[in-house]
């Protein structure tokens, strides 16, 4: 007798992904301890902002889910950022005045939120110029003037790079990536181009002038980005904090405070 084969159709496999993710862009400033995060510390400290702050984040597939959060711009260890964007992906809609108020008290310390983009175009958008600020005291920026016309009028400033690890550092001439800099007498402020996702760094532009990188990277502050999209869309920016009016709360708290001073004065 001939033995018959049954033919087992493997499962339809259930994807977890949603129809339509729903696409949120945060503006973030940080600062202080922050500025020494590394980029994947950068990510776990926001991960776990938005779980306090009890978003629907949409996760990747597979068998180490992530939570589909993506820094288009990230920072370099040690620099500061007034404009540092998040783009993260929601598994259901919510209104921009939600999510900014759950937010706002989810971060810490260093890190405060600057607005709340909801939705955002699906869209990643990637870097056209970025400004940067320097703080330097005018003894250490003597003799900066005449350093940056000499910059300036360079053809070529050729630095060492890695393209990548466990390779052998290469020239690379950083000179058409400088578009400004300027010394105001308190700030070194320097505006730098993209080009096909390259651009120089701060660091490199630091050294080009004479200053030791090291001792000035903790200073650098990202100000302003300049984007081939517009963010644009319903925004929310968190409440301004009330200023506290110290003699009237005292009034309030303090109502029989003057007659006990009048009572031990007399």
């Amino acid at each position: 007798m001939r033995a018959t084969r049954t033919a087992i159709q493997p499962q339809a496999r259930v994807s977890a992904v949603p129809a339509q993710r729903f696409r949120v862009a945060v503006e973030l400033s940080i600062g202080g301890d922050l500025r020494y995060l590394s980029h994947h510390d950068e990510l776990r400290m926001l991960a776990r902002a938005l779980v306090r702050a009890r978003w629907p984040v949409a996760y990747s597939q597979g068998y180490n889910p992530l939570p589909r959060v993506v820094l288009p711009l990230p920072r370099s260890v040690g620099t500061a950022s007034a404009c540092q964007w998040a783009l993260i992906d929601l598994s259901e809609a919510r209104s921009p005045a939600e999510l900014c108020e759950t937010l706002a008290g989810a971060l810490p310390p260093d890190c405060t939120l600057c607005r709340v983009i909801a939705p955002a175009p699906r869209a990643t958008p990637h870097p056209q110029r970025a400004s940067y600020q320097v703080e330097l005291t005018p003894a250490e920026g003597d003799q900066l003037e005449r350093r940056i016309g000499e910059l300036f009028a360079a053809t070529e400033i050729r630095v060492m790079r890695r393209p990548g690890p466990n390779r052998p550092a290469r020239p690379i001439n950083i000179r058409p990536y400088i578009e400004n800099i300027v010394w105001d007498g308190r700030s070194l402020c320097m505006r730098l181009v993209y080009e096909q996702q390259r651009s120089a760094r701060p660091s490199e532009i630091l050294t080009a002038l004479g200053l030791a990188a090291d001792r000035y990277n903790h200073r650098v502050r990202r100000t302003e980005v300049e984007w081939d999209i517009e963010l644009t869309g319903p925004t929310q920016r968190p409440a301004a904090p009330e200023r506290k009016r110290l003699g009237k709360e005292q009034e309030d708290d303090h109502p029989s405070g003057t007659e006990d001073a009048q009572e031990k004065t007399s």
